[in-house]
């Protein structure tokens, strides 16, 4: 295979200026592929002709492969020029992992003043190579790893004894673990694309794009219900705040539950370890308990449900008999 030293005139102006830097890594090049360093020609020019149409990759910090499918290129088009032509847009991911650099101070400038976020990011941050997590840096202070839950819920017993925030980046997330028993990982991904198809934590989108735009993290939790109702401060998830305060019994998810109504006639019921609305999907369920003055669960379940006692009703979970869950579900579908 002989192949010109430079190809200048076939490779795009993105890929030929001197600033690439860490996205076209030459040495690193050479050193995985072998075969390139004993033919002593030039890297570029083989990644361009050859190494990209192979599957290669240009760097560790790129994802030709992964960043064709999540962006839907056009198979004429090269996923390295394409993010080189873009990249101080912030608006293409050259690998999942590093989603949240264009979101966060002081990397989100980039955009406006022009500059490269993601390089910028990974020269500041000097994340070793091997263990490319930043999204420990936003979920260790989000306050939405529930250690408790995720340690019976989300890990093996032989998994028990590591860092509960360390093991869902690096392994609950790819299984669909719960980080908490609020956040319904299936159920968002199911209202919103994107987690699923850029391979992203969808914890960390759900902090940084879906509850700023409204989002549920699930059927039953009104983000923008409950910024208005209970003010948390600014820099404080509503979720985070929900999970912090839901054993006070003055703080409900949603418009249709009324927490301290429903403890003044439910409280003595309601075990030391729960929470009004945890006791009320179980309940509420069977018994249909009515979770706030303004919503009647016996009218809608008769209207709307099956009887409680009609066969198989005792095979569902809780949450599918429901009649407040049933109604949202209802009207969010519509």
């Amino acid at each position: 295979m002989v192949i010109p030293p430079t190809l200048p005139d076939l490779a795009p102006p993105e890929l030929t200026r001197p600033d690439h830097g860490r996205w076209f890594d030459a040495a690193w090049y050479r050193s995985r592929n072998p075969d390139v360093a004993r033919a002593g020609i030039d890297p570029l020019g083989h990644y361009w002709r050859y190494g990209e149409a192979e599957g290669r990759k240009p760097s560790v910090w790129f994802d030709p492969a992964w960043y064709r499918r999540a962006y839907s290129l056009a198979p004429e088009i090269s996923p390295l020029a394409h993010f080189l032509a873009h990249r101080t847009s912030g608006q293409y991911l050259p690998r999942p992992e590093l989603f949240l650099a264009p979101r966060l101070p002081p990397w989100r400038e980039g955009p406006a003043l022009g500059f490269d976020p993601f390089d910028r990011y990974l020269t500041e941050s000097e994340t070793p190579e091997r263990e490319l997590l930043p999204d420990l840096t936003v979920l260790r202070s989000s306050g939405l790893i529930g250690a408790n839950y995720f340690l019976l819920n989300g890990m093996p017993p032989d998994e028990r004894s590591l860092d509960p925030v360390l093991h869902y980046c690096r392994i609950g997330v790819r299984f669909g673990a719960r980080p908490n028993d609020v956040f319904d990982p299936a159920w968002y991904a199911a209202r919103d694309p994107a987690p699923a198809r850029l391979g992203i934590n969808p914890l960390t989108h759900y902090i940084l794009d879906g509850e700023p735009s409204g989002r549920r993290p699930a059927l039953w939790f009104d983000p923008v219900w409950y910024r208005k109702t209970h003010a948390p401060p600014p820099d404080i998830s509503t979720l985070a705040h929900y999970l912090a305060n839901r054993h006070t019994g003055t703080v409900g998810p949603n418009e249709f539950f009324d927490a301290p109504w429903y403890v003044a006639r439910h409280g003595h019921e309601i075990p030391a370890e729960s929470d009004p609305f945890s006791h009320y999907l179980v309940w509420g369920a069977v018994r249909d308990i009515a979770p706030s003055p303004g919503f009647d669960a016996r009218l809608w379940r008769h209207r709307h449900m099956a009887p409680a006692g009609a066969p198989g009703q005792d095979r569902l979970t809780a949450a599918a008999r429901n009649p407040l869950l049933h109604y949202l579900r209802a009207t969010l579908a519509g």
